[in-house]
């Protein structure tokens, strides 16, 4: 029965976001670094002569003038003493141990730099199933032609992190090892880790965005001789909301998709081609923008079958088509899809492209979830539209 086929659907879209709606994926653990000397000994005022140095303990960033950032994620800058050079020049990458003075002119060396790990660039060759080791790719310094396999063994604090990574990923990972960093033999324990990224420009987002946007339109373009809105004309010659809800919806996913798989490719080549999964959220929106449209068909078939001068052909179609009925009256059920429609999209948008900002050497990525409150929303919207749609004339 027609009125049992609507009832199940309805239900179906106001029941399906509550069930499966989920909050948005956790995000993976930020780097975890060692908690010793994670807060280094500061009291930001000029140490009084004679007093005892302070102590620090860092990543290098930054050789000449030497920045170290901290394994909290404090930088700070230092200075040797006049006339006189380290004995040790640090390289980027090496994590120092150091003391120094905080004087009105800045930090000022005390004694040594003492380079204690390395910070080597790689890519994950396997992990333990327990996630207590990482055999990492790399090249020598030295002889950077030569490919090597370096082993770190990982402690308790950073396995949550390891269980997110995959074999191809591509990640930094700052080590000391058993004796001295320089021994021949030795146990590398991992004191920082974290994937590789590339940081993209704000500009750069928005354009590949729309630039994949521009792209789907030429391709419409062709294919419909000139006339791309005909992808969301009903056959009455109006435009179809429901068509116009699942091409715009549709369109946008696409077109984040593939922004996010070239920045992918202009970061890490080719080998990060693909890899981008679908959360769940934003799985089910888009099959309710599908089922809306296959839904408002079936029910607009239904009504006409057999009844051929029910819908009659508008002379020419118009924009306020997509919130109006078949006697051009507002309907506030259209209205209200369109509306939350394009709400979806614009918020969609943003997160695409603020997710575009750090491009991480991941095999797999999943592109932004929407939030459960959207999708619930949406898929009110849809219901309303689909109930009028079989209720009015609409």
């Amino acid at each position: 029965m027609p009125g049992e086929k609507l009832f199940y659907t309805l239900a179906f879209l106001l029941l399906v976001p509550r069930a499966f709606a989920q909050e948005p994926p956790q995000t993976p653990p930020q780097p975890a670094v060692a908690s010793e000397n994670a807060k280094p000994q500061d009291d930001r005022t000029p140490s009084p002569p004679g007093a005892n140095p302070l102590n620090f303990e860092g990543i290098v960033i930054q050789a000449m003038p030497l920045e170290v950032k901290s394994m909290s994620g404090e930088i700070r800058q230092f200075f040797p003493r006049e006339k006189e050079i380290p004995i040790v020049q640090p390289k980027t990458g090496d994590l120092v141990k150091l003391t120094y003075e905080h004087t009105p002119k800045g930090n000022i060396l005390k004694g040594e730099v003492k380079v204690v790990g390395r910070t080597i660039v790689g890519t994950i060759k396997e992990i333990a199933i327990d996630m207590s080791w990482l055999v990492v790719r790399t090249r020598q310094p030295d002889k950077p032609e030569n490919e090597i396999n370096i082993p770190l063994q990982v402690d308790k604090q950073f396995q949550p992190l390891v269980s997110a990574m995959r074999s191809g990923d591509g990640i930094n990972a700052t080590f000391v090892r058993d004796g001295d960093v320089d021994a021949m033999d030795g146990i590398n324990h991992v004191k920082s880790l974290e994937w590789q990224s590339k940081v993209v420009g704000r500009g750069a987002r928005w354009f590949s965005l729309i630039g994949a946007l521009v792209s789907l339109w030429v391709i419409a373009f062709i294919f419909t001789k000139g006339h791309p809105a005909a992808l969301f004309l009903g056959t009455d010659n109006r435009y179809s909301s429901s068509k116009f809800q699942t091409v715009l919806w549709f369109t946008l996913v696409i077109s984040a998709y593939i922004a996010i798989v070239s920045h992918r490719i202009a970061a890490a080549g080719w080998t990060y081609v693909g890899g981008v999964d679908i959360p769940p959220n934003l799985l089910i929106l888009s099959g309710i923008s599908v089922l809306t449209f296959a839904a408002a068909k079936a029910i607009t078939t239904g009504k006409v079958e057999g009844k051929p001068d029910m819908k009659t052909n508008a002379s020419a179609p118009r924009a306020t088509n997509l919130i109006t009925d078949d006697n051009n009256k507002t309907d506030l059920g259209d209205f209200q899809m369109v509306a939350i429609t394009i709400l979806a999209v614009i918020i969609y948008a943003i997160s695409a492209v603020e997710f575009m900002e750090h491009i991480e050497f991941r095999r797999v990525v999943t592109m932004p979830d929407v939030d459960a409150t959207m999708l619930s929303i949406f898929g009110l919207g849809q219901a309303a539209y689909l109930g009028k749609k079989a209720a009015g004339e609409g």
